[in-house]
Formats: structure tokens, sequence, C-alpha cells
């Protein structure tokens, strides 16, 4: 893991060869109905490396965080008896071979392909308080954690930002495979099936380089001497 962490900030020192080297950053939103707001949310940071106008891969770091719907449990008379709440986030280490689709080099939008290997850490919290009939509560806390790896792919289009710098922003809908519900479904009172794989999201990346035309120098012309 810090071999790989290394590598993607070594990546994104150099950028000083911002034309076959940019680094990036982003976030995107995941529907998923059982979650609270029915999505959750992640942001990532990363580098883009250049072969030709075609394949630009790209190696980053996201992160994943999603809260579950709380389930309580009420007595005979109506009095809450107990709630279990469980959040779940996953550390995620990604590589795609970007495939850019109709990319001419002139810095005009193009379609861009996103296939994506992620091998990730899940971590689960859960936190289960009872309250007896004196309203004193009682709360126990477990956390689980989960390897995986997982296939995903997106689609998306890049537009430039300007025509004095290689900036551009990309708009991607995402179809990710990162299971978060594996470790949710561990925790002693979850009481339900969750799988955050198979879904759908929409995110952007913003991708930082360098400006290519820089204005020109002036040069004042000294007064001829008389």
């Amino acid at each position: 893991m810090k071999k790989i962490v290394f590598i993607i900030f070594l990546a994104i020192s150099l950028n000083a060869k911002a034309q076959i080297v940019r680094p990036y950053i982003g976030a995107a939103g995941y529907l998923y109905s059982g979650f609270e707001k029915s999505l959750f949310v992640g942001v990532d940071g990363g580098t883009e490396f250049k072969i030709n106008r075609f394949i630009k891969p790209e190696i980053d770091i996201s992160y994943f965080y999603g809260t579950n719907q709380n389930k309580t449990n009420y007595g005979s008379q109506g009095q809450l008896i107990s709630v279990f709440s469980s959040t779940a986030s996953a550390l995620n280490f990604n590589f795609c071979p970007k495939i850019c689709i109709g990319n001419d080099g002139q810095r005009n939008s193009f379609l861009v392909i996103l296939p994506k290997y992620t091998f990730s850490k899940v971590t689960a919290v859960g936190e289960f308080t009872t309250i007896n009939s004196k309203d004193v509560k009682t709360t126990t806390k477990e956390t689980i954690t989960d390897w995986q790896h997982s296939l995903g792919i997106g689609i998306g289009v890049d537009f430039s930002i300007s025509s004095n710098n290689t900036d551009s922003f990309c708009v991607n809908i995402y179809y990710q495979n990162v299971d978060m519900g594996k470790a949710l479904n561990q925790l002693s009172h979850n009481g339900e099936i969750v799988n955050t794989n198979n879904v759908l999201g929409l995110g952007f990346n913003y991708y930082f380089g360098i400006k290519t035309n820089p204005e020109p120098v002036k040069i004042t012309k000294p007064d001829p001497l008389k």
C-alpha cells in the first residue's frame, strides 16, 4: 500500500512535464437506496499519464463514505428501546487505462472510456444503543474491515478550460463495484443485506496542466542616442 501511495505522489511531483503527466482531483455521488439520502459520496486524487492522444492511463486514490439508515425498536407502549446506526467507508487504490475517443489534440471536447481496477480497504462501524425504563443508555461499538478487488467502468466527456493551458474538466457517469455491504453485513445488529456494488454514480475530475501560450514579454527599446 505504501509503495502505491509513494508512486502516485512521485508522479504528481513530475508536473514540470505536464504535457505527459497531469495531476487531478475529483468527486462523485453514487446512488444506493439503503443509505441516508439514497447515496454515498466519494472523493479522489491522482495522476494522468499521456501515452498518446488516445491512451491516457490514470492511477489514483479515492475514498467512499456512506451512512446506513438507522434501525429502531420500540416497546409495547411505544417507547424507544434500541437504536442501531452504522457507517461504511472505503479507501480505494485505482488503475484506469483511460481511452480517449475523438481527441484531436487541439483542446476540443472528446469522449472518454474509463475501465477501472480497484483494490479496496472497506471499513464498517456499527453502534448499538439500548435504552432501559429509566432512560439509561448503553452503547456498544463494533468495527469490521474487509479487503477486496473489483472492476468498474465509466464514460464521460472531457472539456478544455482555456486555450492558454492544458487544464480540463471531465464529467463522468460511473458503474462501480466496490461493495461496502460485505463489511456492513458482518455487523452483529445490522439485520439486513446491504450491497453497494453494481451502482451508478455521477462525478467530475479536474485536471491541472501548464500554461502553453505565455504572454510575450514586452521589451522597451532605449531612445536612440542623439
